[in-house]
């Protein structure tokens, strides 16, 4: 096993209906798309439409409901809330030959996935997409931002985290407390870009224009290629951040899991961008 993501593939509420969304699913099929054997522990997603993630291996835990969302986007930025969530995932149940996946991707939704969840995977590249730990929610089920939880044991060196500009709501001052606990440290800024804290070293990678119709996911795919490329490929961390931002930004024109590149787009794109 090449990347395994341990999250919730959640429902997301969609003018009348609803689609896929999460994280694993949106770095899944990329990761698989680039080549990689993946793997995915959630819970919650039986009865939804798969298809996009054949030939992912998939463990879904039982669980009576599924995390859904309702997310709405404004100039100002992201609305959420939280209708339905699906139990914590127990990642005693993730098969020994699982554990061993080069990149073990992090990736809970709504706190879904427990802040000590590296201990479990002592070997691997360990990527933390940390929004999920970054939410709280009222009563009703509307979301707000809420400090990271502090991180125990400290991360190891060959790890990154993974946060948007907006998981940190008015409290931008948190983004060094955050940085401490990490090697390595990518904020995503949007159409700007992503900001990189890779020890004493900061770089500001922009992204390409894209006309953008649907943000979703595209943060994931960022994190996927981005690990993919600079620890499993060998490509320069910098080269890397500018490529997976191509891949990012070519999603951002399709709604949903439409955007998440094919095969071929995959291969242009990285060509035109050594």
């Amino acid at each position: 096993m090449d990347y395994l993501i341990i999250g919730h593939i959640t429902k997301d509420h969609f003018q009348n209906g609803y689609r896929l969304g999460g994280t694993a699913v949106y770095s899944g099929v990329l990761a698989q798309r680039m080549g990689l054997n993946v793997a995915v522990f959630t819970s919650g997603a039986s009865n939804l439409d798969l298809d996009i993630m054949k030939g992912i291996d998939i463990i879904d835990q039982p669980s009576p409901g599924t995390t859904t969302f309702i997310n709405e986007y404004s100039p100002e930025g992201r609305t959420q809330r939280l209708l339905d969530r699906a139990e914590d995932l127990d990642l005693n149940q993730i098969p020994e030959m699982w554990r061993q996946a080069k990149i073990i991707h992090l990736a809970p939704l709504a706190r879904d996935v427990p802040i000590s969840a590296s201990r479990e995977f002592p070997q691997g590249i360990l990527a933390y997409s940390l929004q999920g730990w970054m939410r709280d929610w009222d009563d009703e089920g509307w979301i707000s931002s809420t400090p990271l939880p502090r991180l125990d044991p400290p991360v190891r060196k060959k790890s990154a985290g993974f946060l948007s500009i907006e998981d940190l709501g008015d409290n931008r001052n948190a983004l060094k407390s955050i940085h401490s606990q990490f090697p390595t440290l990518v904020t995503t800024l949007g159409p700007m870009g992503v900001k990189i804290q890779s020890g004493s070293r900061i770089l500001s990678v922009p992204a390409p224009p894209a006309a953008e119709r649907d943000p979703t996911g595209a943060g994931d795919i960022f994190a996927a290629a981005f690990m993919i490329l600079w620890k499993l490929w060998g490509t320069d961390i910098e080269r890397a951040a500018f490529m997976a931002n191509a891949l990012a930004a070519s999603s951002v024109s399709q709604q949903g899991t439409n955007g998440i590149p094919k095969k071929e787009l995959i291969t242009e794109i990285l060509e035109v961008q050594k």
